[in-house]
């Protein structure tokens, strides 16, 4: 019977023991920046661990055809419950981007700066204003700028992919802040549905995003209902796309264990067992 490391190889950080748990939690910031494990941040390792499912394939397609203005939907929300592959779909998505030769917006909620006034929050439409552009210029005001303002932005700096995670718990963050008789989160939500609207009558432009199902940083009332006025604004045009499916689970985590996996050979052994098995009266 063959050794079980001939026929799985373990890739190389597990053979030597460097395998920690902070390669399996993905951060689109950490990407962004240049930090992090290189099985995310370094393009050709993470490929080479990553599973291809259908839907992500399907998702990639999708975009890059958005990109290429041959069609594909332009605004897409990424649902599924934790762990379910979400933010390792946008990372996926930002490095292919290199490869589409396109300008990446990268956003992610948890990591931008609060504070109790408006004026010490980063603003959706600020950020995006700067990774375009360089600088904050004409997006510096907490009051979100308008559609047409928006479509100039984008305009001047096809092709962009917009990619947002964790926009929840900003959003409930910024709920406790006023401006004017308005809510921050109130006129990120009105930038949201102004950034849709746009993104969708112009060609060259992808906005993906993730949401929860429910809120697990807040459950109140007012939470639950934070969500819902997210998923209701983008709702209107995007479609929701689910990277994993649960019968890929399996692939997803021995391709990230195992440099090669021989299934011939798997097979082989587990027949060998099972008779070995049989003859001395273990089953």
């Amino acid at each position: 019977m063959r050794a079980f490391h001939t026929i799985a190889i373990p890739h190389r950080d597990i053979l030597e023991g460097k395998l920690t748990m902070e390669v399996f939690a993905a951060d689109l910031w950490g990407v962004y920046n240049g930090e992090g494990p290189d099985d995310y941040k370094d393009p050709d390792a993470f490929f080479r661990k990553t599973y291809m499912t259908q839907a992500l394939k399907n998702l990639l397609n999708i975009v890059e055809r958005r990109l290429l203005r041959e069609g594909g939907d332009p605004v897409i929300q990424l649902q599924t419950p934790f762990g379910g592959g979400k933010t390792h779909a946008l990372i996926a998505m930002y490095h292919k981007a290199r490869e589409w030769k396109t300008n990446p917006v990268v956003i992610v909620g948890e990591k931008l700066n609060t504070g109790d006034t408006a004026e010490k929050f980063d603003t959706l439409w600020g950020v995006m204003e700067e990774q375009l552009t360089g600088s904050k210029k004409n997006f510096v005001s907490p009051v979100p700028p308008g559609g047409e303002q928006i479509k100039k932005l984008l305009s001047d700096h096809l092709p962009v992919l917009i990619l947002m995670d964790e926009l929840v718990p900003y959003l409930n963050v910024a709920d406790a802040v006023k401006v004017g008789n308005k809510t921050l989160t109130a006129l990120t939500l009105t930038f949201l549905h102004n950034l849709t609207n746009v993104v969708s009558e112009m060609a060259g432009v992808s906005l993906v995003f993730t949401t929860t199902p429910s809120n697990p940083y807040d459950k109140s009332p007012r939470g639950e209902e934070i969500v819902a006025q997210l998923q209701n604004i983008t709702g209107r045009r995007e479609i929701i796309k689910s990277p994993i499916q649960e019968n890929e689970v399996t692939q997803i985590i021995r391709r990230r264990l195992f440099s090669s996996f021989d299934e011939d050979g798997a097979r082989e052994v587990v027949t060998e067992f099972m008779e070995y098995a049989e003859r001395e009266g273990i089953l």
